[in-house]
């Protein structure tokens, strides 16, 4: 007896149109997409107006598919023309270039996946073994550091099933709160106890793998004599509340009652990259989404507020890219015993003041 599959048998023209758009990424050829569906549904009355209705939907920030696609997707969408002549339905649909409205078109998305090889030949990630070392003593400092921070701090922002927070109640200030403080470097926020910094805590973890020492700058600094200098932080995903627009439409289970704070100091959130090569991951959402796959393969979900990751939205040729192995020290046990250490007395002391 022939096995038929029912999903597809009962596939209606939004369901093929989309699963059609995620496949291209978004550049859609109307032509195509027309010959697939009438090919499948013949009896529908699908036209050029349908198409433009959906587009609507899609690309419009209050649309009502808007968020079911990444930016990039939409960006895409958004760009490609539709030629004037429209095929019969009983016409081979041949592949035809799209192309923009501007003079200056954006060719990003023909190399995008030149980019992501390329990143994942030079992005250092902390070995899983590190990871698990630091989620393992934060349930033992949990309840020390609880005793001893600012009574406003919400802990459960840094302590929660997973986290591999370094430096828990640190994180970045948003541009209102800088201007809010003359001196805001290193300062308590009275409103939430949280610390504010730039990039010093998350460096931590580099230095000391590599010299066992913490972060100073400077040209004499341990940032300078360990080589890292040649590198630049990235951070996979966002630290801010306001840098989750993307997470929001990639993961189908998004929390936003949950702040991201932890993930400004989280070891396996925070990569390596030679200066100069970070901006990709910074702006193009393709190569955030390689990203997110690959701190999921190499630690598991151990966000917060993140979770059902969409896969779908993986491009086909993620597989091709090469990633560098994380690198394990022989001592690197001991050297995270003292990064540990180091963060448990200076929190303490930080927050006692």
């Amino acid at each position: 007896m022939c096995n038929l599959d029912i999903t597809k048998m009962k596939q209606t023209i939004k369901d093929i149109l989309f699963d059609y758009i995620r496949e291209k990424q978004g550049i859609v050829d109307y032509h195509e997409i027309t010959y697939i569906i009438l090919t499948k549904t013949p009896k529908s009355k699908w036209n050029i107006t349908h198409w433009r209705w959906y587009k609507t939907q899609i690309v419009s920030p209050n649309g009502k598919y808007h968020n079911e696609f990444p930016d990039y997707i939409i960006k895409n969408i958004t760009n490609a023309v539709i030629k004037a002549s429209v095929q019969t339905k009983r016409e081979k649909v041949p592949n035809l270039n799209t192309q923009n409205t501007s003079l200056f078109i954006n060719n990003s998305i023909n190399i995008e996946k030149n980019v992501a090889k390329i990143l994942g030949h030079v992005t250092h990630h902390i070995h899983p073994e590190i990871v698990t070392r630091v989620t393992e003593e934060n349930k033992l400092f949990e309840h020390e550091f609880s005793q001893k921070c600012h009574p406003a701090l919400n802990i459960k922002d840094y302590f929660f099933e997973g986290s591999d927070c370094l430096f828990p109640g640190i994180r970045r200030p948003i541009n209102k709160e800088k201007e809010d403080f003359k001196q805001w470097k290193n300062a308590i926020n009275e409103k939430d106890g949280t610390i504010f910094n730039d990039n010093t805590y998350p460096r931590h973890i580099w230095t000391y793998l590599s010299l066992n020492k913490g972060y100073s700058g400077g040209a004499r600094g341990t940032w300078a004599k360990s080589g890292l200098e040649a590198f630049e932080l990235a951070h996979i995903f966002g630290h801010k509340e306001d840098e989750k627009g993307l997470e929001k439409k990639v993961f189908k289970q998004f929390n936003s009652n949950l702040k991201p704070y932890s993930l400004f100091t989280s070891v396996s959130n925070v990569v390596l990259i030679p200066k100069g090569l970070t901006k990709p991951t910074d702006h193009m959402d393709i190569i955030k989404i390689c990203f997110y796959k690959r701190h999921l393969d190499l630690y598991g979900n151990n966000l917060i507020g993140l979770d059902a990751f969409d896969e779908s939205l993986i491009p086909e040729w993620y597989n091709e890219i090469k990633w560098l192995d994380p690198i394990l020290p022989f001592d690197w046990k001991d050297k995270i015993d003292n990064v540990l250490k180091y963060r448990n007395k200076h929190l303490i002391e930080k927050y006692s003041k």
